[in-house]
């Protein structure tokens, strides 16, 4: 490799042929801008998952739908939010990561205007299914340019302040929803974003380089149909699962189809000239380390909204506003995990802050599997805080050693299949826990001596809620547990050139 000011040139090997690619780099004095349009991205993003949760039974009465129905507002988020992120660093390849992210921020606000202003309930989950689009391209694209763009020795620092960012963006959304939403109306919850949305093309117009992309190749359609088909069936069966029945044919019709469609475009990807996702990244063992530990670690991050939700709302009739309220508490201290990982970072403590970031949430995690009607609040607090602390303190340092691992000009690569891969499994998790929490819920309900139908409301209920909601807390602790395990295998990275 050989270094410009502006200008790094990548030399590489494809199909027998030396191929010289070149990826511009930002002007030092444009870096403040692009780290705030990355910042607010994830914030914007974050906010756009956040939020919506707590605002379910409004929606329910404004439209006047069923539990079922509304669902479809999260769902029709999130399935093609896994869909699109396999092919987000094809798409910033092919016509520039400056049109890419441009376009996509653009149309996330284009979306949230719409959402605002939707006079149906079909209208909301549209441009609810388009901003997953949107937010598909987007995450991993703000990833790929931090490492595509940076020099190597600032990209740590940027991405502890992207992940502080990131945490404001969590401990907000709930707080912020309940809220608005009982002083204002729904259609904040929407409006909000699109001052951010300016400020970020402002910010992103002003200093994303040009480039040319690849536009002369041809588009793979049939590639694009199969991860999109093969993801979005695979989300569906699990989002559906419990509906249709876990043994129903249209459930594993959905599923074998799916993974099918998945394993035929693996395939084909080994043997395109530009793949849309390109698997050469799984041979970097510190990025598939990270890509397992992440894996494991969106399974304690996808269903924690519904547990803590169930347990302060249902188990011990705490309002919406409340409950996001006190999880602001322990979400905000996420910003002190953030702020020491980069600092101990920089000190070489790489393997140090991810097994101790996982003891940490483990800690904080075994303390929840014992949740009571009177369980002090202190109490509760200090172990969501643990959990928090532990899961901030972690984050970035297991984020960056797996992407420094990658050479820069599969970055947008990686980053699409970090994104991906975690999107899927804590989608799927997020629904298996939801269906376990409920049949545990039955169970308990039973075992008290009670019988027939559990009644929503009653002491029985709530009681058998927060049992339930221990379980999944203990499935979650020997989750982490093998988590744990898998942290020692990380040894520390050799150290490479500066930029």
């Amino acid at each position: 490799m050989c270094y410009n000011k502006n200008v790094i040139s990548y030399y590489r090997k494809e199909d027998g042929v030396m191929e010289d690619t070149q990826q511009v780099t930002i002007r030092e004095d444009r870096t403040k801008l692009f780290l705030l349009a990355i910042m607010l991205t994830n914030v914007v993003t974050m906010l756009n998952t956040s939020t919506v949760n707590i605002a379910l039974p409004t929606y329910m009465s404004v439209f006047q739908v069923n539990i079922n129905t509304v669902q479809w507002v999260v769902i029709g988020y999130l399935l093609p939010l896994g869909m699109m992120m396999p092919l987000s660093g094809y798409l910033c390849e092919r016509y520039s990561y400056r049109k890419v992210f441009l376009a996509g921020v653009a149309a996330l606000g284009l979306c949230s205007l719409g959402g605002a202003c939707s006079v149906s309930f079909y209208m909301l989950g549209a441009f609810r299914f388009l901003k997953g689009v949107a937010g598909g391209i987007i995450i991993p694209s703000t990833m790929s340019m931090l490492y595509r763009y940076i020099p190597k020795r600032f990209q740590a620092t940027y991405l502890g302040g992207i992940m502080m960012l990131q945490s404001v963006g969590m401990a907000m959304g709930p707080a912020l929803a309940g809220i608005l939403l009982q002083v204002s109306s729904w259609h904040v919850l929407f409006l909000f974003n699109i001052p951010l949305v300016l400020l970020i093309l402002w910010a992103g117009g002003k200093s994303l380089p040009a480039e040319a992309g690849r536009q002369a190749e041809q588009v793979d359609f049939l590639g694009v149909a199969q991860i999109c088909a093969g993801t979005g069936l695979v989300m569906i069966a699990f989002s559906k699962g419990e509906e249709w029945g876990w043994m129903s044919a249209m459930f594993w019709s959905c599923l074998l189809i799916g993974l099918i469609l998945a394993v035929v475009f693996v395939v084909r990807q080994f043997h395109t000239r530009y793949p849309l996702l390109n698997f050469a990244v799984l041979k970097y063992r510190p990025f598939v380390l990270t890509l397992l530990v992440q894996c494991t670690l969106a399974m304690t991050l996808g269903i924690n909204a519904i547990l803590s939700q169930f347990y302060f709302q249902t188990g011990r009739g705490f309002s919406p506003a409340a409950t996001g309220l006190f999880l602001m508490v322990p979400s905000l201290l996420m910003m002190t995990g953030n702020a020491a990982a980069t600092i101990l970072h920089k000190r070489g403590w790489v393997r140090g802050l991810i097994t101790g970031g996982v003891a940490i949430a483990l800690i904080g995690n075994l303390g929840l599997c014992f949740l009571q009607m009177d369980s002090n609040l202190l109490f509760v607090m200090c172990c969501y805080t643990l959990r928090f602390f532990g899961l901030a303190l972690l984050q970035m340092p297991l984020m960056d050693y797996g992407m420094s691992a990658v050479p820069p000009e599969l970055s947008g690569h990686a980053s699409s299949m970090f994104n991906w891969s975690k999107q899927v499994v804590q989608v799927v998790s997020t629904n298996i826990l939801t269906v376990l929490l409920s049949l545990n819920l039955n169970r308990y309900y039973l075992a008290a001596g009670n019988t027939g139908t559990p009644i929503e409301g009653t002491m029985a209920y709530r009681l058998a809620a927060i049992e339930a909601v221990n379980t999944d807390y203990l499935y979650l602790a020997v989750a982490l547990v093998l988590t744990l395990g898998c942290t020692f295998l990380i040894k520390p990275q050799k150290k490479k050139e500066e930029l």
